[in-house]
Protein backbone atom coordinates (compact mmCIF):
# COMPACT_ATOMS: atom_id res chain seq x y z
CA UNK A 1 0.00 0.00 0.00
CA UNK A 2 1.35 3.41 -0.99
CA UNK A 3 1.10 6.27 1.50
CA UNK A 4 0.43 9.87 0.51
CA UNK A 5 4.01 10.91 1.22
CA UNK A 6 5.05 8.62 -1.66
CA UNK A 7 3.01 10.62 -4.19
CA UNK A 8 4.55 13.20 -6.50
CA UNK A 9 2.61 16.21 -5.23
CA UNK A 10 3.29 19.10 -7.52
CA UNK A 11 1.91 22.51 -6.61
CA UNK A 12 -1.74 22.82 -7.59
CA UNK A 13 -2.41 19.10 -7.93
CA UNK A 14 -6.00 18.24 -7.00
CA UNK A 15 -6.31 15.68 -4.21
CA UNK A 16 -9.57 13.96 -3.29
CA UNK A 17 -9.43 13.16 0.44
CA UNK A 18 -12.00 10.65 1.68
CA UNK A 19 -12.12 11.64 5.34
CA UNK A 20 -14.08 10.47 8.35
CA UNK A 21 -16.56 13.32 8.77
CA UNK A 22 -19.19 11.28 10.63
CA UNK A 23 -19.29 13.31 13.84
CA UNK A 24 -22.13 14.10 16.21
CA UNK A 25 -23.93 17.35 15.35
CA UNK A 26 -26.41 19.09 17.67
CA UNK A 27 -28.23 22.24 16.60
CA UNK A 28 -25.67 22.77 13.85
CA UNK A 29 -22.72 22.52 16.25
CA UNK A 30 -20.03 19.81 16.30
CA UNK A 31 -20.20 17.96 19.62
CA UNK A 32 -17.03 15.87 19.21
CA UNK A 33 -14.06 16.60 16.88
CA UNK A 34 -12.07 13.40 17.52
CA UNK A 35 -12.48 11.96 14.02
CA UNK A 36 -11.90 15.32 12.33
CA UNK A 37 -8.73 15.89 14.35
CA UNK A 38 -7.30 12.58 13.17
CA UNK A 39 -7.59 13.84 9.59
CA UNK A 40 -5.37 16.86 10.22
CA UNK A 41 -1.91 15.31 9.63
CA UNK A 42 -2.92 14.39 6.07
CA UNK A 43 -4.65 17.71 5.37
CA UNK A 44 -1.77 19.77 6.76
CA UNK A 45 0.72 17.75 4.71
CA UNK A 46 -1.26 18.43 1.52
CA UNK A 47 -1.51 22.09 2.43
CA UNK A 48 2.28 22.29 2.85
CA UNK A 49 2.64 20.78 -0.63
CA UNK A 50 0.31 23.49 -2.05
CA UNK A 51 -2.18 20.86 -3.21
CA UNK A 52 -5.78 21.74 -4.00
CA UNK A 53 -7.75 19.75 -1.44
CA UNK A 54 -11.19 18.27 -2.00
CA UNK A 55 -12.61 16.89 1.26
CA UNK A 56 -15.41 14.32 1.09
CA UNK A 57 -17.26 12.11 3.53
CA UNK A 58 -20.62 11.48 5.13
CA UNK A 59 -22.56 12.25 8.30
CA UNK A 60 -25.16 9.77 9.52
CA UNK A 61 -27.39 7.47 7.49
CA UNK A 62 -29.76 9.69 5.51
CA UNK A 63 -30.82 6.79 3.27
CA UNK A 64 -32.41 5.13 6.29
CA UNK A 65 -34.83 8.06 6.60
CA UNK A 66 -32.83 9.51 9.43
CA UNK A 67 -31.95 13.18 9.81
CA UNK A 68 -30.20 14.61 6.77
CA UNK A 69 -27.20 16.59 7.99
CA UNK A 70 -25.15 18.58 5.51
CA UNK A 71 -21.36 18.35 5.72
CA UNK A 72 -21.35 22.14 5.32
CA UNK A 73 -21.82 22.41 9.10
CA UNK A 74 -18.15 21.40 9.26
CA UNK A 75 -16.95 24.42 7.28
CA UNK A 76 -16.03 26.51 10.36
CA UNK A 77 -13.80 23.69 11.62
CA UNK A 78 -11.91 23.28 8.34
CA UNK A 79 -11.76 27.04 7.72
CA UNK A 80 -9.98 27.43 11.06
CA UNK A 81 -7.44 24.75 10.14
CA UNK A 82 -6.84 25.22 6.42
CA UNK A 83 -7.98 28.78 5.83
CA UNK A 84 -11.19 29.94 4.24
CA UNK A 85 -11.47 29.32 0.50
CA UNK A 86 -8.37 27.07 0.32
CA UNK A 87 -10.29 23.80 -0.06
CA UNK A 88 -13.54 22.33 -1.34
CA UNK A 89 -15.87 20.47 1.02
CA UNK A 90 -18.27 18.21 -0.86
CA UNK A 91 -21.85 17.62 0.25
CA UNK A 92 -22.71 14.56 2.34
CA UNK A 93 -21.89 11.64 0.04
CA UNK A 94 -24.73 9.57 1.39
CA UNK A 95 -27.25 12.08 0.07
CA UNK A 96 -26.68 10.21 -3.22
CA UNK A 97 -27.95 6.64 -3.48
CA UNK A 98 -24.92 5.97 -5.66
CA UNK A 99 -22.60 6.11 -2.65
CA UNK A 100 -23.86 3.13 -0.66
CA UNK A 101 -24.81 1.27 -3.85
CA UNK A 102 -21.19 1.57 -5.03
CA UNK A 103 -22.42 2.90 -8.34
CA UNK A 104 -19.44 3.15 -10.68
CA UNK A 105 -20.88 6.12 -12.56
CA UNK A 106 -21.17 8.00 -9.27
CA UNK A 107 -17.61 6.98 -8.36
CA UNK A 108 -16.37 8.16 -11.76
CA UNK A 109 -18.10 11.53 -11.35
CA UNK A 110 -16.37 11.96 -7.98
CA UNK A 111 -13.00 10.97 -9.43
CA UNK A 112 -13.28 13.72 -12.05
CA UNK A 113 -12.92 16.29 -9.27
CA UNK A 114 -9.27 15.41 -8.62
CA UNK A 115 -5.97 14.06 -9.94
CA UNK A 116 -5.27 11.58 -7.14
CA UNK A 117 -7.27 9.88 -4.37
CA UNK A 118 -6.42 9.54 -0.68
CA UNK A 119 -8.34 7.33 1.73
CA UNK A 120 -7.94 8.51 5.30
CA UNK A 121 -11.23 7.10 6.57
CA UNK A 122 -10.53 3.83 8.37
CA UNK A 123 -13.96 3.91 10.02
CA UNK A 124 -15.73 3.25 6.71
CA UNK A 125 -13.16 0.92 5.12
CA UNK A 126 -15.40 -2.07 5.85
CA UNK A 127 -18.07 -0.65 3.52
CA UNK A 128 -18.07 -1.35 -0.23
CA UNK A 129 -19.15 2.19 -1.04
CA UNK A 130 -18.35 4.27 -4.11
CA UNK A 131 -16.03 6.68 -2.32
CA UNK A 132 -14.15 3.80 -0.66
CA UNK A 133 -13.76 1.09 -3.31
CA UNK A 134 -15.06 2.78 -6.46
CA UNK A 135 -12.90 5.89 -6.91
CA UNK A 136 -9.58 3.96 -6.69
CA UNK A 137 -10.55 2.29 -9.98
CA UNK A 138 -10.23 5.66 -11.72
CA UNK A 139 -7.40 7.52 -9.94
CA UNK A 140 -3.91 6.89 -8.57
CA UNK A 141 -4.63 6.02 -4.94
CA UNK A 142 -2.85 6.39 -1.63
CA UNK A 143 -3.43 5.86 2.07
CA UNK A 144 -3.60 8.84 4.39
CA UNK A 145 -1.48 9.04 7.52
CA UNK A 146 -4.25 8.12 9.94
CA UNK A 147 -5.33 5.09 7.92
CA UNK A 148 -1.75 3.83 8.03
CA UNK A 149 -1.60 4.54 11.76
CA UNK A 150 -4.74 2.44 12.28
CA UNK A 151 -3.31 -0.49 10.34
CA UNK A 152 0.01 -0.41 12.19
CA UNK A 153 -1.54 -0.27 15.66
CA UNK A 154 -4.41 -2.70 15.14
CA UNK A 155 -2.14 -5.25 13.50
CA UNK A 156 -0.34 -5.56 16.83
CA UNK A 157 -3.24 -7.63 18.15
CA UNK A 158 -3.52 -10.09 15.28
CA UNK A 159 -1.78 -12.45 17.71
CA UNK A 160 -2.85 -11.00 21.06
CA UNK A 161 -1.33 -11.79 24.42
CA UNK A 162 -3.72 -13.94 26.45
CA UNK A 163 -6.00 -13.76 28.30
CA UNK A 164 -7.59 -11.69 25.53
CA UNK A 165 -10.85 -9.95 26.51
CA UNK A 166 -13.19 -8.24 24.03
CA UNK A 167 -15.82 -5.80 25.30
CA UNK A 168 -18.68 -5.18 22.89
CA UNK A 169 -21.47 -2.67 23.45
CA UNK A 170 -23.83 -0.53 21.45
CA UNK A 171 -27.23 -1.08 19.89
CA UNK A 172 -26.59 -2.72 16.49
CA UNK A 173 -26.84 -6.44 17.14
CA UNK A 174 -27.40 -7.29 13.47
CA UNK A 175 -24.05 -5.77 12.49
CA UNK A 176 -22.05 -6.93 15.50
CA UNK A 177 -23.36 -10.49 15.91
CA UNK A 178 -21.22 -11.97 13.07
CA UNK A 179 -18.12 -10.28 14.49
CA UNK A 180 -18.94 -11.41 18.03
CA UNK A 181 -19.15 -14.99 16.76
CA UNK A 182 -15.73 -14.62 15.15
CA UNK A 183 -14.27 -13.05 18.29
CA UNK A 184 -15.49 -15.99 20.36
CA UNK A 185 -13.00 -18.13 18.43
CA UNK A 186 -10.00 -15.98 19.30
CA UNK A 187 -10.87 -14.25 22.59
CA UNK A 188 -10.84 -15.87 26.00
CA UNK A 189 -13.90 -13.82 26.92
CA UNK A 190 -16.34 -11.58 25.07
CA UNK A 191 -18.18 -9.24 27.45
CA UNK A 192 -21.38 -7.82 26.00
CA UNK A 193 -23.36 -4.78 27.14
CA UNK A 194 -25.61 -2.12 25.68
CA UNK A 195 -28.77 -3.01 23.81
CA UNK A 196 -27.11 -5.91 21.99
CA UNK A 197 -26.77 -7.65 25.35
CA UNK A 198 -30.58 -7.74 25.62
CA UNK A 199 -31.36 -8.77 22.06
CA UNK A 200 -29.17 -11.89 21.73
CA UNK A 201 -31.41 -14.84 20.84
CA UNK A 202 -29.03 -17.74 20.23
CA UNK A 203 -27.12 -20.25 22.32
CA UNK A 204 -24.58 -18.70 24.66
CA UNK A 205 -21.05 -20.18 24.67
CA UNK A 206 -19.19 -20.27 27.98
CA UNK A 207 -16.87 -17.43 27.01
CA UNK A 208 -19.72 -15.08 26.00
CA UNK A 209 -20.65 -13.07 29.10
CA UNK A 210 -23.88 -11.05 29.28
CA UNK A 211 -25.03 -8.59 31.97
CA UNK A 212 -26.55 -10.26 35.04
CA UNK A 213 -28.20 -7.07 36.26
CA UNK A 214 -29.00 -3.57 35.01
CA UNK A 215 -29.38 -0.04 36.29
CA UNK A 216 -32.76 1.70 36.17
CA UNK A 217 -34.75 1.22 32.93
CA UNK A 218 -31.98 -1.12 31.71
CA UNK A 219 -30.09 1.91 30.45
CA UNK A 220 -26.78 0.77 31.95
CA UNK A 221 -25.12 -2.36 33.27
CA UNK A 222 -25.66 -2.98 36.98
CA UNK A 223 -23.36 -3.28 39.98
CA UNK A 224 -23.10 -7.08 39.85
CA UNK A 225 -22.30 -6.96 36.14
CA UNK A 226 -19.55 -4.40 36.70
CA UNK A 227 -18.07 -6.66 39.38
CA UNK A 228 -18.19 -9.69 37.06
CA UNK A 229 -16.68 -7.79 34.14
CA UNK A 230 -13.99 -6.31 36.41
CA UNK A 231 -13.01 -9.74 37.72
CA UNK A 232 -12.42 -10.97 34.17
CA UNK A 233 -10.71 -7.80 32.92
CA UNK A 234 -8.21 -7.60 35.77
CA UNK A 235 -6.62 -10.86 34.57
CA UNK A 236 -6.42 -9.77 30.93
CA UNK A 237 -3.25 -9.16 28.93
CA UNK A 238 -5.06 -7.67 25.92
CA UNK A 239 -8.36 -5.76 25.94
CA UNK A 240 -10.35 -4.70 22.89
CA UNK A 241 -13.38 -2.47 23.45
CA UNK A 242 -15.98 -1.33 20.88
CA UNK A 243 -19.27 0.35 21.73
CA UNK A 244 -20.77 1.85 24.93
CA UNK A 245 -22.28 -0.33 27.66
CA UNK A 246 -25.06 2.10 28.54
CA UNK A 247 -27.02 5.14 27.40
CA UNK A 248 -23.97 7.33 27.88
CA UNK A 249 -25.71 10.50 26.66
CA UNK A 250 -27.23 10.64 30.14
CA UNK A 251 -24.46 10.93 32.75
CA UNK A 252 -26.41 8.73 35.16
CA UNK A 253 -26.11 5.82 32.75
CA UNK A 254 -22.46 6.33 31.82
CA UNK A 255 -21.19 4.88 35.11
CA UNK A 256 -20.73 1.38 33.72
CA UNK A 257 -18.42 2.69 31.02
CA UNK A 258 -16.37 4.61 33.57
CA UNK A 259 -15.98 1.69 35.97
CA UNK A 260 -15.12 -0.79 33.24
CA UNK A 261 -12.55 1.65 31.82
CA UNK A 262 -11.02 1.91 35.28
CA UNK A 263 -10.71 -1.88 35.41
CA UNK A 264 -9.01 -1.92 32.00
CA UNK A 265 -6.32 0.50 33.20
CA UNK A 266 -5.81 -1.35 36.48
CA UNK A 267 -5.28 -4.60 34.56
CA UNK A 268 -2.19 -3.21 32.83
CA UNK A 269 -3.33 -4.94 29.63
CA UNK A 270 -2.55 -3.65 26.14
CA UNK A 271 -5.79 -1.81 25.43
CA UNK A 272 -7.53 -0.68 22.25
CA UNK A 273 -10.72 1.37 22.14
CA UNK A 274 -12.79 1.92 19.00
CA UNK A 275 -15.94 3.62 17.75
CA UNK A 276 -17.28 7.14 17.93
CA UNK A 277 -19.89 6.44 20.62
CA UNK A 278 -17.57 4.90 23.21
CA UNK A 279 -14.98 7.61 22.53
CA UNK A 280 -17.68 10.23 23.14
CA UNK A 281 -18.80 8.41 26.29
CA UNK A 282 -15.35 8.35 27.87
CA UNK A 283 -14.59 11.87 26.65
CA UNK A 284 -17.57 13.44 28.43
CA UNK A 285 -16.48 16.12 30.94
CA UNK A 286 -17.70 14.00 33.84
CA UNK A 287 -15.30 11.25 32.72
CA UNK A 288 -12.40 12.86 30.95
CA UNK A 289 -12.04 15.84 33.27
CA UNK A 290 -11.80 13.74 36.39
CA UNK A 291 -10.17 10.54 35.22
CA UNK A 292 -8.46 11.31 31.90
CA UNK A 293 -9.90 8.05 30.61
CA UNK A 294 -9.09 8.29 26.91
CA UNK A 295 -5.44 9.12 27.42
CA UNK A 296 -4.87 5.82 29.22
CA UNK A 297 -5.70 3.54 26.30
CA UNK A 298 -2.76 2.31 24.24
CA UNK A 299 -4.59 3.07 20.99
CA UNK A 300 -7.93 4.61 20.03
CA UNK A 301 -9.40 3.65 16.67
CA UNK A 302 -11.74 5.94 14.74
CA UNK A 303 -13.75 2.88 13.70
CA UNK A 304 -15.93 0.55 15.73
CA UNK A 305 -17.32 -1.94 13.22
CA UNK A 306 -14.32 -1.44 10.93
CA UNK A 307 -11.92 -2.11 13.80
CA UNK A 308 -13.66 -5.33 14.79
CA UNK A 309 -13.87 -6.59 11.22
CA UNK A 310 -10.22 -5.76 10.53
CA UNK A 311 -9.04 -7.61 13.64
CA UNK A 312 -11.04 -10.69 12.64
CA UNK A 313 -10.39 -10.70 8.87
CA UNK A 314 -7.00 -8.90 8.77
CA UNK A 315 -8.18 -6.82 5.82
CA UNK A 316 -11.08 -4.63 4.68
CA UNK A 317 -12.59 -3.72 1.29
CA UNK A 318 -11.15 -0.19 1.50
CA UNK A 319 -7.67 -1.54 2.20
CA UNK A 320 -7.96 -4.04 -0.64
CA UNK A 321 -8.94 -1.20 -2.99
CA UNK A 322 -5.77 0.70 -2.08
CA UNK A 323 -3.60 -2.40 -2.48
CA UNK A 324 -4.98 -2.95 -5.97
CA UNK A 325 -2.72 -1.17 -8.43
CA UNK A 326 -5.00 -1.84 -11.37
Amino acid sequence: MKSIDMANLQSGIKVFVRGDLDVAIENGVIKETFRLDRLLPTLNYLKEKSAKIVIAGHIGRPQENKERISTQVLLPYFNAILGEGTFELLENLRFSIGEEANNLEFAKSLSEKADIYVNDCFGTCHRKHASIVGIPKFLPHYAGFDLLNEIINLSKVFNPAHPFVAIIGGAKLETKKPIIKELLNIADYVLVGGKIGMDWNEDVPENLIFPIDYAREKKDIGVQTVEKFTEIILNAKTVLWAGPLGVYEEDEFNKGNMLVAKAVFESGAYSILGGGDIVAALNKPACAGRLGLLSKFNFISTGGGAMLEYLVKHTLPGIEALNNNG
